[in-house]
C-alpha cells in the first residue's frame, strides 16, 4: 500500500508521496492504528488545572480523554469512559470533586479509582479495585498539556523527547506567556497536506503571503532536523508593509517549531500561536490554533485584534491552497512530485518518520 515512496533515498534524488497517502481511506484509517495511537497530541494547557479538580475534557479521533488535578495535585489523564457501559463521565472544562457517569451513577475519585457501583452488590467476580478509569500517559510540556491515545501502565507523566525544540522556545520564555484566543478551522485537505505546507521551508512564502513576506528577511530562512521535530527561523526584515503591517508582531523574527506528527509552534516578537491539526477524514483536516501574548500586552485589545486579523489572513490563504493540492491530489495527471532540496528538507523528514511508523515491521 505503501510503495512509491523510499524513505533511504536522499533528497536530491527522492520523490513524494504518492497521492495515494492523501486521498486513500485504507491510509487514513491505517494512521489511526499505526500514527495516531502512540504520539503526543497537545491538548491543552496547563493553565486550565491550576487548582484541584480543574478539568477539561475533549476528544481526538472519535476517542475521549479527561485531563485532570487531583488533590495530590498530579495532573493525570484518562479515557473518558464509564467502566459499566461506556458513557462519558466528564465534558467540557470544569472543576469537580469527584467524576459521576451520568448513565448510572458509577463514581469515582480524581485519580481515576472507582469509589461508587451503585446496585452492583449482587454481581459475582467484580472486582472494584479493576474498574477504575483507564489511564493515558501525560506530559507537561512548557505551558502546555499532552497525551497519548493508548492505555498507560500508570497515569504518571511521561517527557515529551524533544529537546532541540524546547531549547529553541525555553529561550524566548515561552512559558511566561499567556493565552488569551482560539480558533477553528475547518480546511478541505488531508492533515498532511496541511503539514507539508508547514514544512517547504518557507518556499511558498513570498508567492502566497505577500504581505508577510515584505516583512520578513527571507533569505535568512533556516531549516534545522532533528530526530522527531523541526525548528525553523527567519529575521524580521526591512521593508516596507505593502498591505497588512506584520513588524509589530514580527519583532526581530520568527521561530516555527513543529513535533511529529500534527503539532506546531509559532513564536515571533511578543506572542506565539499553536497550531494542532486534526484529521477528520481522507480529504478534511480541523486546525485549532491558540494564540498567547507576553502578559504586558494581555490587556491591549487593540493590539490583540490587529494580531488576530494579521494571522486569520496568513491562514486563509493557506487554507485556500492546501483546498486547491487536495483537489489536486485526485486528478489522473498527478501521482508524485520532487522536493526543492535547499527548502523541503523539514518536509522530506516528516515524510521518513511518516513512512516509518506506516512500514509493516512498525
Amino acid at each position: 500500500m505503501y510503495a512509491g515512496f523510499d524513505p533511504d533515498v536522499p533528497i536530491e534524488s527522492a520523490w513524494t508521496p504518492p497521492a495515494r497517502w492523501y486521498v486513500d481511506r485504507e491510509v487514513h484509517e491505517d494512521e489511526r492504528r499505526r500514527v495516531w495511537a502512540k504520539t503526543w497530541q497537545v491538548v491543552g494547557r496547563r493553565d486550565q488545572l491550576t487548582r484541584p479538580g480543574s478539568y477539561f475534557a475533549g476528544t481526538f479521533m472519535d476517542e475521549g480523554y479527561v485531563v485532570v488535578r487531583g488533590e495530590d495535585g498530579k495532573i493525570r489523564a484518562f479515557f473518558n469512559t464509564c467502566r459499566h457501559h461506556a458513557a462519558q463521565v466528564a465534558t467540557g472544562e470544569s472543576c469537580a470533586t469527584k467524576f459521576v457517569c451520568p448513565y448510572h451513577g458509577w463514581t469515582y475519585a480524581l485519580d481515576g479509582t472507582l469509589k461508587s457501583a451503585p446496585r452492583m452488590g449482587a454481581v459475582r467476580d467484580f472486582e472494584r479495585d479493576a474498574f477504575g478509569l483507564v489511564p493515558m500517559s501525560v506530559a507537561i510540556w512548557g505551558p502546555l498539556v499532552a497525551i497519548k491515545l493508548q492505555k498507560a501502565t500508570t497515569p504518571d507523566h511521561d517527557p515529551i523527547h524533544a529537546p532541540e525544540l524546547e531549547a529553541a522556545l525555553v529561550a524566548t520564555q515561552w512559558s511566561e506567556l499567556r493565552f488569551f484566543a482560539r480558533r477553528v478551522y475547518e480546511v478541505a485537505c488531508n492533515w498532511k497536506v496541511y503539514v507539508d505546507n508547514y514544512l517547504d521551508g518557507g518556499y511558498h512564502v513570498n508567492v502566497l503571503h505577500g504581505d508577510l513576506a515584505s516583512q520578513l528577511d527571507l533569505d535568512s530562512y533556516r531549516t534545522q532536523i532533528h530526530t522527531n521535530s523541526v525548528v525553523q527561523s527567519c529575521r524580521g526584515g526591512t521593508g516596507e508593509p505593502k498591505g497588512l503591517d506584520f513588524r509589530e508582531r514580527l519583532g526581530d523574527g520568527a521561530v516555527y517549531g513543529w513535533l511529529y506528527p500534527n503539532f506546531m509552534i509559532n513564536r515571533y516578537g511578543p506572542l506565539m500561536d499553536t497550531n494542532l491539526v486534526i484529521p477528520v477524514d481522507e480529504n478534511r483536516c480541523r486546525v485549532i490554533f491558540d494564540y498567547f501574548c507576553d502578559p504586558s500586552l494581555a490587556t491591549d485589545q487593540d493590539f490583540l485584534e490587529r494580531s488576530l486579523n494579521a494571522s486569520e489572513t496568513v491562514q486563509r490563504e493557506d487554507e485556500e491552497i492546501c483546498a486547491s493540492v487536495q483537489s489536486g491530489l485526485r486528478s489522473a495527471a498527478y501521482d508524485r512530485g520532487r522536493y526543492a532540496p535547499k527548502l523541503e528538507a523539514g518536509a522530506h523528514h516528516f515524510h521518513r518518520l511518516l513512512a516509518a511508523d506506516l512500514s509493516p515491521e512498525s
